[in-house]
């Protein structure tokens, strides 16, 4: 939790007391009072001074250290969580709410440091009025449900409020604290591992970072899950239970690359490529529906080539989708809405986990449902404001999977599925 300056008297730290905030962070040039400090150290807590520790680095994301000896990224320039407010006219009379989120970045920061924890430090608007406990509630879990923390940082109101103990901004404090919680509780789900059809093949970087981390951020906006590979390790990974594979860097790849990629085609696989790529003639299948892309026959699978050299990353998502086909999505929503969603499963594969976040922190009006390819024995919902889980129904459908209605939610629930 970023400790507020303002909070010079160590009494306070008794709202931390029955919490997991077990780590104080000082982003400023002034370290929290001594007095603090000295309690803070009785009770067992840790202090960070921002850009001024070894474990600790306050970076970027495009300058992180991904290989550094630091334990802990904390990336500063995440976005604030929630339903962007557009105009009519920015956003057109039938258009989809725009969702910020860190979810994606979360994925691929993972994905680029390993073993690293990933701390996400965005903080509240500055121009934010009277912020409900829920859009803390949606800051932590934004960054939990992808495996990251978000750096607690509290607006003037919230801080000036819980100062004096007012009665309502304490009661939100313990609604925001029970998020908190409720994640602690569910530390596992963390470790388990993204599923999805559809690969992402990319360095990241300098020319590519832009059009390959809109992908994946257009992708989750599509509830597409996808699986993150990084260019220089992708050689090593597996690309099994993949359908199509996105590579969208100007660079050609290696040929120890190249070789794993047309092999994955020649398997049956599509490969989603730019114009540019030295792809295989292979045999001519003409064009997509959308005439974006000149499609080649090359053993088994396709390879499709961009028509045009600049390419659009939310018409990159669509046509990944729609060129893998709708009958090989792993998880498909009905009534999305202004939900995001993040599919998981444990290591041995004997429990998949679907957390979907509600970013207008509301319940919806629609019924919600989401439908699997495969077949599951048992389902249980979690919502952030229940301590307990309900069994849910599951019902067999027509392509042999599974489908469930989810009940409605304010800002987050999971799934738990038992194969």
């Amino acid at each position: 939790m970023r400790w507020p300056a303002e909070w010079r008297d160590p009494a306070l730290l008794e709202l931390l007391t029955g919490t997991p905030i077990n780590c104080l962070v000082s982003t400023g040039e002034e370290a929290p009072a001594p007095a603090v400090l000295e309690k803070a150290k009785q009770a067992g807590l840790t202090f960070v001074q921002a850009g001024n520790s070894p474990a600790v680095a306050w970076t970027e994301r495009a300058d992180a250290p991904w290989d550094g000896s630091q334990s802990v990224l904390a990336i500063t320039d995440g976005v604030w969580p929630g339903v962007q407010r557009r105009s009519r006219e920015e956003a057109g009379p039938t258009g989809a709410p725009w969702i910020d989120s860190n979810g994606w970045m979360i994925q691929l920061c993972r994905a680029l440091a390993q073993n690293k924890d990933i701390w996400v430090a965005a903080e509240p608007p500055e121009d934010a009025n009277n912020l409900r406990a829920a859009v803390y509630q949606l800051a932590v879990a934004d960054a939990e449900a992808h495996g990251a923390r978000w750096v607690i940082s509290l607006d003037k109101q919230w801080c000036d409020g819980l100062a004096k103990k007012t009665p309502a901004l304490m009661d939100g404090w313990k609604t925001i604290t029970a998020a908190l919680r409720f994640f602690d509780a569910h530390r596992d789900w963390a470790a388990y591992k993204p599923l999805g059809a559809l690969g992402v093949v990319s360095d990241f970087h300098g020319p590519n970072e832009f059009l390959a981390g809109e992908v994946l951020n257009l992708s989750s906006r599509r509830s597409l899950p996808y699986r993150i590979f990084i260019k220089s390790r992708a050689v090593a990974a597996s690309f099994a239970g993949l359908k199509a594979i996105v590579y969208p860097d100007e660079q050609a790849p290696d040929a120890a690359l190249m070789k794993k990629l047309l092999d994955f085609v020649n398997e049956g696989g599509l490969l989603m490529v730019p114009a540019n790529f030295p792809a295989p003639k292979g045999t001519p299948l003409g064009s997509d529906v959308y005439g974006r892309y000149d499609l080649r026959q090359v053993g088994k699978g396709r390879i499709a080539v961009a028509k045009e050299e600049s390419q659009d990353p939310w018409l990159i998502a669509a046509d990944a989708q729609l060129l893998m086909s709708h009958k090989n999505d792993l998880v498909r929503f009905f009534n999305t809405g202004t939900l995001n969603c993040y599919y998981t499963a444990s290591a041995d594969g004997k429990k998949s986990l679907l957390q979907i976040i509600n970013y207008a922190m509301r319940p919806s009006n629609n019924l919600v449902s989401a439908s699997f390819t495969r077949r599951f024995r048992a389902a249980r919902l979690w919502k952030l404001e229940d301590g307990t889980a309900q069994p849910l129904e599951l019902f067999p459908t027509e392509d042999g999977g599974m489908e469930v209605h989810i009940p409605a939610f304010n800002v987050y629930a999971a799934i738990e599925l038992d194969s």
